[in-house]
């Protein structure tokens, strides 16, 4: 599984955006550092009192020049003409794949915010259409050595791409998905999925990630396929030296996002594409045991508490988790990145050497002495008689 930091530099009243942009590139050099995969962030525009991250294109190459492992991932590129036009996107993700010597990948989505849509006067009963129409002008234009695209939103002469990425046969390229619609488009384009819950919780989760992979795998590609199933937490991680602190610090998080749910629900009643958005009105968002326990939207507790947590995602064959780190002071978010990347991630990825409790180990040592001195005795009795010695006489 690949755990990728999530974050938005969401800024609090009363500090500097500044601050924290820098509080910002030291947590993604500290998750590099202790084990994430992926750093992420979305593209957010005049949002109103918390997320800073308009111009994530500007802010990664900056990060990329400082850092030599860590990925990144755009969570998400947003593909209304009018906010992102497809060619240019196919530029700069191409050129970001190049000075990060292959560590770019590209999350597209269309909205999901009225503040930004009628900002850049973009129609939410076109959105969907512009999206689909962009990915196609992406594609084209990473494999395609001479492409060009006409349709309703789009009309390219044929044109080359330059610069062209590194990696092959391109980047990878997913969508922010949450509704069952969009899972199922997602698996029909062969593309990988980036699956938001809105805390309907782990069944939710479950469904729409079969029929993500079954429209995936009934699909006859035409582009190179990318198949992968990820999954965002909407409500974030928090880890900290007990389960109760951490708790404790979720709390302001889940205040938050009473704010951002609510724009999800006006947003429901202005396009039947954003319909199923409107489900959030029938999640409690006071009741913190059904958030942290079964929405499939959080991570919460001890590094303990959270290897329990991941697994719940594991066994359903989850690829990877996007976790929002943010809505807490700086200090706990370093303590979460370095208690997570340190104790948990290593739980997860083949080939690494995890020590043990002594306790632990002690107890198997003495569960197992007793057929080893069995062994031994019946070795000294075949050498006594000659029968033959070693362990495979």
């Amino acid at each position: 599984m690949d755990f990728i930091f999530l974050s938005e530099a969401d800024t609090p009243p009363g500090m500097s955006t500044a601050t924290r942009y820098q509080e910002l590139v030291e947590e993604v050099l500290l998750a590099e550092k202790v084990g994430f995969d992926y750093f992420g962030t979305s593209e957010q525009h005049v949002p109103l009192g918390t997320a800073t991250t308009s111009a994530p294109e500007v802010l990664y190459p900056y990060l990329m020049a400082l850092t030599s492992r860590i990925k990144f991932i755009h969570l998400v590129t947003l593909l209304p003409v009018r906010m992102n036009h497809a060619l240019r996107v196919a530029e700069r993700v191409a050129t970001e794949d190049i000075v990060s010597n292959g560590r770019i990948e590209l999350g597209t989505g269309r909205g999901n915010t009225t503040l930004a849509l009628r900002a850049f006067e973009v129609d939410p009963k076109k959105n969907k259409s512009e999206w689909r129409e962009g990915i196609e002008v992406i594609r084209r234009a990473f494999t395609q050595e001479v492409f060009s695209f006409v349709g309703e939103h789009y009309k390219i002469p044929p044109r080359s791409l330059v610069p062209r990425p590194i990696q092959y046969p391109h980047p990878p390229i997913s969508v922010a998905a949450s509704g069952p619609d969009s899972h199922l488009e997602a698996g029909k384009l062969g593309i990988g999925v980036l699956s938001a819950t809105f805390f309907l919780g782990f069944e939710y989760s479950k469904r729409v990630l079969q029929m993500y992979e079954e429209a995936f795998d009934s699909t006859e590609h035409v582009y190179p396929a990318f198949k992968r199933k990820m999954v965002s937490l909407g409500g974030g991680m928090v880890c900290a030296d007990t389960t109760a602190e951490a708790r404790k610090k979720v709390d302001p998080v889940i205040e938050g996002l009473k704010v951002q749910t609510g724009a999800y629900e006006l947003l429901s009643k202005l396009s039947a594409d954003y319909a199923h958005m409107g489900a959030i009105k029938n999640v409690d968002l006071d009741d913190k045991e059904y958030l942290l326990n079964d929405s499939a939207s959080f991570i919460v507790g001890d590094p303990d508490a959270c290897i329990e947590q991941v697994r719940r995602y594991e066994e359903y064959g989850v690829e990877a988790l996007i976790m929002r780190i943010d809505g807490m002071p700086f200090e706990d978010r370093m303590r979460s990145i370095e208690l997570f990347g340190k104790y948990v991630i290593p739980h997860f990825k083949k080939g690494t050497s995890i020590v043990r409790p002594a306790d632990d180990v002690l107890r198997e040592i003495r569960a197992k002495r007793e057929a080893h001195e069995a062994e031994l005795a019946t070795f000294l009795e075949r050498e006594a008689k000659g029968v033959g010695t070693g362990a495979l006489a």
